[in-house]
C-alpha cells in the first residue's frame, strides 16, 4: 500500500475545502501573490466556476474582497501569505467585522517548527484578529487522520460568515503549510456531515411594530435592504436613511435645523434598522424628541450609540401588516417638505455653475440614477454631501461605514464594478492612500470622481478648526497635498479628465460610461467659496424652506 507524502496530503486538504466552498455557493476568490500559500493559491485558481482576482497589494485586496461581497452579497475568500503579508489584512477585517460582510480570510503560516527559530516571514498569526472574527481556526498541517473533519471546517467556515448562528462577518483561517508547497491532491473524502446554512435572520419570519395610526419616522441605516424600504413605504411611514439607503427621504439635515419644524415633525415612534446615519442633527433630535424608538435586528445589530433605544424586534425583515399601518399625513408632510426643498435647489443644477462639493455630489447621484449604476461614497465629506444635499438614490449605494475609514476605499470600488461598472466619489486624500489599486484597474467601466481640493477639509467643520492656529491646523489636519489625482491616474495609465463646471463633469461622466476600463474624474470646486460657508449658506436655504410650513403665509 503506497503512504501518500505530506505535500499531497496538504493539497489533498485544500482541495477539499475549495471543493466544499464551492458547494456552499463561493463563487469569489482574491489572491494575493506569495510563496507559502502556494497549496492553497492553485487549488482556488484551478477551478472553472470561480471567478478569481490577483490583487498586488493586501491591504487593498482585503478591501477589493469587501466590494465583491458587498456587490454579491455572499462570503468571498482572500488568501495572503504570511508575515506582514497577513498583518496587512487587518484594515479590512475591521471594517468587515463592524459592516458586517462576509469574508473568509486565509493567511498562510509557516508550520510549529518554524516558529520562534528566527525563521524569514514568520510572525505570530494565531487569533492575528482578535474578536473582529467571527471563527478563528487554526488546525496546523494537514494530517490524513483528520481528513473526514476538512468539509466540515470548511463548512464551518461558511456558515459563520453567513452569520447562520449569530451576525455574519469576517472568519479567519490561518493555514500552516509545509514545503514542498507543490503536491498532488489524491481522492478527496466524502461529503461533510454539516450543511451550509443561511443566515440566522432568514431563518425568522418578518416581523411589524405595532404602531398603527401613529406618525412614523423610520431611520435606515447600513444593512437595511430594499425590501424593508418598500414595506415601510407601503405602510406610510417616513423613511429617514443614511447614503446606503434607496428611497429615502431627502434634505432632512438640513430641514431639522429648524427648531420650529422639528418640533411639527415630531413623530409618536422611531424605528430603526441597522447602522447610522451621518447626520449628528438626525441623531440628536431624535434623542430631544424622546419617543418611544423601536429596533428591528435582521442578522446585525441596531447601532445606538446614543442609548435611545427603548426595545428590539428580531425577524428576517419588516413585513407589512394592520398594526404597522402609520397616519398617512405625517407622510403628506414630509413629502411637501422634501418637494419644495428640491424645487428650492433646482437653480443649483445649472450646466455653467462652479463646482462646489455639494454640487459634484448631487450630481454624481444623477447620474447614478439615471444609469442604474451602483455608486461608491468615500468615508469623510462624500458621504455627507450626498446624504444632506442630494436627491433620493435609486440605485444600489455602497461606502465603507463599518469603520468609516479612508484605507481601501478605491479598492472597494473596484471590487464592487468588477463586472458591470460603477461610480465612485471620494477626496483626494483617500484617493492618494488607495493609490496601489490603480495597479490592477478592473476592465468595466468606472467613473472614479476625485474631489481635488487638496486636503482633508472634513476637519474644516470641527471645533479643531477655530480653537488651533492656521498654520499648525493646516499643518496637522487639513495636509494639503500637491500630486493632482488626474496626473496620477496618467502615471498609471489610466484615463483621466479635469472638470470645473457641471456641464464638464456632466460629460465626464457619460464619456467614462462609454470608456472600458477606469475614467479617474478630476473635479475641482470653485476657490472663492469655502466648503463650509456653501453648507452654511445651504443650511440657511433649507431652514427657510422648512420655516414656511411652520409659519404658512
Amino acid at each position: 500500500m503506497s503512504v501518500v507524502s505530506p505535500s499531497d496530503t496538504q493539497a489533498t486538504y485544500v482541495a477539499t475545502l475549495v471543493d466544499q466552498w464551492i458547494a456552499c455557493g463561493l463563487r469569489d476568490v482574491v489572491i494575493c501573490p506569495g510563496s507559502r500559500s502556494t497549496p492553497m493559491t492553485l487549488a482556488l485558481a484551478r477551478r472553472s466556476e470561480l471567478q478569481v482576482s490577483i490583487r498586488l497589494d493586501e491591504r487593498g485586496a482585503g478591501f477589493y474582497a469587501i466590494g465583491r461581497a458587498l456587490e454579491s452579497r455572499l462570503p468571498v475568500v482572500v488568501v495572503v501569505t504570511s508575515g506582514t503579508a497577513a498583518a496587512e489584512l487587518h484594515a479590512a477585517v475591521a471594517e468587515a467585522d463592524q459592516a458586517y460582510v462576509p469574508l473568509i480570510v486565509i493567511t498562510a503560516d509557516r508550520p510549529p517548527e518554524l516558529h520562534g527559530v528566527g525563521a524569514p516571514q514568520t510572525i505570530p498569526q494565531h487569533d492575528l484578529f482578535g474578536p473582529m472574527v467571527r471563527r478563528a481556526l487554526d488546525p496546523g498541517v494537514a494530517q490524513p487522520s483528520a481528513s473526514s473533519s476538512w468539509r466540515d471546517l470548511a463548512t464551518e467556515l461558511w456558515n459563520a460568515a453567513r452569520g447562520a448562528d449569530g451576525p455574519g462577518g469576517p472568519v479567519h483561517l490561518n493555514a500552516a503549510f509545509i514545503e514542498p508547497l507543490v503536491g498532488e491532491a489524491q481522492p478527496l473524502p466524502a461529503v461533510a456531515t454539516l450543511s451550509p446554512r443561511s443566515s440566522q435572520a432568514e431563518s425568522l419570519p418578518a416581523v411589524t411594530p405595532t404602531v398603527a395610526g401613529q406618525r412614523v419616522l423610520a431611520v435606515f441605516g447600513s444593512g437595511v435592504t430594499p425590501s424593508d424600504v418598500e414595506a415601510a413605504r407601503q405602510m406610510n411611514w417616513v423613511v429617514v436613511g443614511d447614503v446606503t439607503t434607496m428611497h429615502a427621504t431627502a434634505y432632512v439635515d438640513g430641514l431639522l435645523r429648524n427648531e420650529g419644524f422639528a418640533q411639527l415633525a415630531k413623530p409618536d415612534v422611531v424605528v430603526r434598522i441597522g447602522g447610522l446615519v451621518a447626520s449628528k442633527v438626525v441623531n440628536a433630535t431624535i434623542k430631544t424628541w424622546g419617543v418611544p424608538v423601536i429596533g428591528l435586528d435582521t442578522g446585525r445589530p441596531v447601532s445606538d450609540p446614543d442609548r435611545v433605544i427603548s426595545h428590539v424586534l428580531f425577524g428576517s425583515g419588516l413585513g407589512v401588516a394592520p398594526e404597522g399601518i402609520a397616519d398617512a399625513a405625517y407622510v403628506e408632510l414630509w413629502r411637501t417638505v422634501e418637494t419644495r426643498a428640491h424645487e428650492n435647489f433646482a437653480g443649483l443644477d445649472l450646466e455653467a455653475s462652479k463646482l462646489t462639493e455639494a454640487l459634484i455630489a448631487r450630481e454624481v447621484v444623477r447620474a447614478s440614477n439615471e444609469t442604474e449604476m451602483p455608486l461608491l461614497l468615500g468615508s469623510s465629506m462624500p458621504v455627507r454631501e450626498v446624504e444632506w444635499f442630494a436627491p433620493a438614490r435609486t440605485s444600489r449605494v455602497f461606502s465603507n461605514r463599518g469603520v468609516n475609514g479612508i484605507d481601501g476605499v478605491t479598492s472597494t470600488l473596484f471590487g464592487i464594478g468588477a463586472n458591470s461598472g460603477a461610480i465612485g466619489l471620494i477626496g483626494d486624500l483617500t484617493f492618494l492612500h488607495d493609490s496601489s489599486a490603480l495597479v490592477d484597474p478592473p476592465d468595466a467601466s468606472i467613473a472614479l470622481v476625485v474631489v481635488a481640493n487638496n486636503g482633508g477639509h472634513i476637519f474644516d467643520f470641527l471645533p479643531q478648526k477655530s480653537i488651533l492656529d492656521p498654520q499648525e491646523f493646516e499643518q496637522l489636519f487639513t495636509t494639503p497635498r500637491t500630486p493632482q489625482p488626474s496626473k496620477v491616474a496618467t502615471g498609471f495609465g489610466l484615463a483621466s479628465v479635469v472638470v470645473e463646471t457641471v456641464a464638464e463633469l456632466r460629460a465626464a461622466l457619460a464619456a467614462a460610461r462609454s470608456h472600458h476600463g477606469v475614467t479617474v474624474i478630476e473635479a475641482v470646486p470653485s476657490a472663492p467659496v469655502s466648503n463650509v460657508e456653501f453648507h452654511a449658506w445651504l443650511e440657511r436655504s433649507l431652514a427657510r424652506v422648512a420655516n414656511e410650513l411652520v409659519t404658512p403665509a
